[in-house]
């Protein structure tokens, strides 16, 4: 529709490209009057009215299109807090800015004749003003002297623009929306990744943590024995002592190899981890079996090893290796730190629907309280039993692992003097 506009635009020659792509999509070319404060750099097609001081419009902005069948008045008023913008921001919102900040504007728009009217008024005082002033603006000038006939406002809006703009409003929320979800993606993907790089952090530093602590342990018995076989040699060595020193040496060695043993029982577990197949597995089938090969151990000890496993169990959810291996590492541990004429129960009952509880109860030496958070950590030693040689410290973190990797649980009550009762809960199969 053609249109005769009378506009005062934010800084920024952004605001007039639409002027300029409506003036020339009308034929003939409508006549666009910018009310600006200095007329240089000012496009050939516009014609400028030079804003006056009386009147100085500061932060406050328009857009007044009057013809035989539209009328509007679209005004903004820009707040004192202005909004950064960044860098990524893109050419047609910052381009031409001379800040670092947009203004925020509030924008109204109206189609009733009486309130354009009303402002049309203003604008004739603005430019009364604005010809006084600076005389030599024969736009200015012209326009004053034509101001009654061109302003003939329509009793009735057309309803085309009304059409536009419902249209243009829900393209425009369409657009809100599609950057929104947009915005939730890009948000999730980052977050996501920051998960992943903190879990992929924390891998890396647990490797780093457990080989450092590795090479310690495997220090330690090769400086025993690196200290023992210079001492073999001596020739004013006694016999007992040198068998001492081969005793130390044996023990050092048997501690070494049971150490890579457990280790790489460690990396194997991880390497197994994605091909293990959990399938159904009845302990009645596993138990029993586990608990007679102990029985020559307790008996030797004088320890007492009994069991009690219903055959009417559910099966549970973890491969069969894993369930002898947990089984084994708590069983034999219970049996290493119970004295003589001591007890080792094992027991299986279910708990709740979704697990079936084992439980390995002795009557050993027990573990101080403040050491139970730590017993399923790497190399950790604490109790020891009198005359037992010292372990690596990696049963009870194997059998925590595999826990872990079958989504089992487990957990230990014990005291001193008193005895240890593990907990080992595996999973349902379903």
């Amino acid at each position: 529709m053609p249109v005769t506009l009378f506009a005062k635009l934010p800084r920024g020659k952004s605001w007039w490209i639409d002027f300029q792509h409506y003036r020339q999509a009308i034929n003939p070319a409508p006549d666009v009057f910018l009310w600006v404060r200095e007329t240089t750099n000012i496009p050939a097609w516009q014609q400028p009215i030079l804003i006056p001081d009386v009147s100085p419009m500061q932060g406050e902005y328009f857009v007044v299109g009057v013809s035989e069948t539209v009328a509007f008045w679209l005004h903004g008023d820009r707040e004192e807090t202005p909004v950064s913008v960044s860098d990524d921001e893109s050419e047609a919102t910052v381009a031409g800015a001379e800040d670092e900040t947009l203004p925020v504007v509030n924008y109204r728009l109206t189609f009733q004749p009486e309130l354009i009217q009303d402002f049309l008024g203003t604008l004739e005082q603005s430019l009364t003003s604005s010809v006084q002033q600076q005389p030599e603006q024969p736009v200015a000038t012209a326009l004053l002297a034509d101001w009654s006939d061109r302003l003939c406002l329509p009793e009735q809006c057309h309803p085309a623009i009304f059409d536009a703009i419902a249209q243009h409003a829900g393209s425009h929320q369409e657009r809100l929306q599609r950057q929104a979800r947009s915005y939730r993606r890009q948000a999730m993907t980052a977050s996501s990744l920051s998960t992943e790089n903190e879990s992929l952090m924390n891998t890396l530093r647990l490797k780093d943590d457990f080989l450092n602590t590795v090479g310690q342990e495997l220090r330690t018995p090769l400086s025993s024995i690196k200290t023992a076989l210079p001492l073999l040699s001596s020739p004013n060595l006694k016999a007992p002592q040198r068998q001492r020193y081969l005793d130390m040496i044996s023990r050092e060695c048997d501690r070494q190899v049971d150490l890579i043993n457990g280790v790489l029982e460690l990396l194997q577990i991880e390497r197994t981890v994605m091909t293990a197949q959990p399938e159904p597995v009845n302990l009645f089938d596993i138990l029993p079996g586990v608990v007679s090969t102990y029985q020559p151990l307790a008996q030797e000890k004088g320890i007492r090893l009994a069991y009690t496993v219903p055959n009417n169990l559910p099966a549970i959810c973890c491969p069969e290796s894993w369930v002898r291996q947990i089984v084994i590492q708590l069983l034999s541990n219970s049996i290493r730190f119970t004295p003589p004429g001591g007890e080792v129960w094992v027991t299986v009952q279910p708990d709740n629907d979704e697990f079936l509880a084992i439980s390995i109860k002795d009557t050993g030496i027990g573990i101080p309280h403040n050491e139970l958070p730590h017993v399923f950590e790497h190399f950790y030693q604490g109790r020891q039993a009198s005359g037992e040689e010292q372990g690596v410290g990696l049963g009870l973190a194997i059998v925590h692992q595999l826990l872990v990797y079958c989504d089992g649980q487990v957990s230990v009550e014990s005291q001193p003097d008193v005895g240890t009762h593990f907990t080992v809960k595996l999973p349902l199969h379903h």
